[in-house]
Formats: structure tokens, C-alpha cells, sequence
């Protein structure tokens, strides 16, 4: 089968589903990250893994990648994905779908050093996507994707996050 196809059959099967019973559609993402020695960390999540790191210039093994190319990555594939999932669920046919991101850091706000903030100073998406559709419709389409994306809206846009702190002491 087509995977554009199967992608969109995929997709309003789910709609169809959630618009029935809409308390299917709600879930709970849960994953934990431990870091013990150094600065790397192991981020596990239904059962698949992954390393994370800082660059040895300011402490980390370089063991795997930072978390900044994470987040990078999920605003990036995210996007990318989106698009291609709104663009099939239209039957609009697209190529390819290229996003790219630059951020400008001030690395003393990771450091926690005065006068600069840790998060960029400012996050640039470029959208390029190959098709023969006309660019209108693409374009309207895009703003359709964009308006549903949830890491570019978690990038984008304040949301409530709630932390708890819970410390044990080490047994001897």
C-alpha cells in the first residue's frame, strides 16, 4: 500500500474513533532521565533509550548528543511530520518537507552567569517543501499545520509546567 495513502487512512480512522469517543484521544506521555556520574544522562521512555550529553568544554564526555539537539530535533521532525500528516489528510501531494532551525544562545545562561538568559535569544524555522500543488493551497495548508503542531506551539507559546521535588538521603 501507499505510504501516503496508509498514512491517511491511518489518520481519519483516529478521527473517526476520537470524534466518537473523544476520551480515547486523551493520554499521558510519561519518561524519566537519571544522571549519576558527570553530566550524561539516560532519557527512557516505552521502552526505547537514549543518551544525552553536555561537550567537554564545559563538563560533559561528549557521550551523546546535548539536550538542546533534542529539542532541536523534536520542533524540527515534528514540523516536517505535521505538515506531511495535514498534507495527506488533504490529499495534497508533497515531495519533500524540509525544516530547518537556527538559535542564538548566550552559553553563560546555562551556566547561570549574570546578565544572560538560558533559553535563545531568538529561534529562526525555515519551511521548504518540494511540490506541484499550487503554493497557495500549500501555503494556507501549512498555516493549517502550524496552527495544530504541538512542539512548535511549545516553543512558541507559555504553557503551565508543574515540578515536585522529592530528595532522599543515601544509605550507607
Amino acid at each position: 500500500m501507499n505510504l501516503n495513502r496508509r498514512a491517511r487512512e491511518a489518520q481519519l480512522r483516529a478521527i473517526s474513533i476520537f470524534t466518537q469517543r473523544p476520551e480515547r484521544a486523551q493520554v499521558v506521555n510519561r519518561g524519566s532521565a537519571e544522571v549519576r556520574a558527570g553530566l550524561c544522562c539516560t532519557y527512557e521512555q516505552a521502552g526505547h533509550r537514549l543518551t544525552l550529553d553536555m561537550p567537554g568544554t564545559i563538563g560533559g564526555s561528549d557521550e551523546g548528543p546535548s539536550p538542546g539537539y533534542f529539542g532541536r530535533a523534536a520542533i524540527c521532525g515534528c514540523l516536517a511530520i505535521g505538515i506531511k500528516m495535514t498534507a495527506v489528510r488533504e490529499n495534497l501531494h508533497l515531495d519533500t518537507v524540509r525544516i530547518g532551525i537556527e538559535q542564538d544562545w548566550d552559553n553563560r545562561g546555562v551556566l547561570a552567569m549574570e546578565g544572560a538568559s538560558p533559553v535563545p535569544n531568538d529561534t529562526r524555522i525555515a519551511i521548504e517543501i518540494r511540490s506541484s500543488e499550487p503554493e497557495e493551497k500549500v501555503g494556507e495548508m501549512v498555516s493549517r499545520a502550524l496552527a495544530n503542531d504541538p512542539w512548535f506551539l511549545a516553543y512558541r507559546d507559555a504553557q503551565p509546567v508543574s515540578t515536585t521535588i522529592s530528595i532522599t538521603k543515601e544509605i550507607a
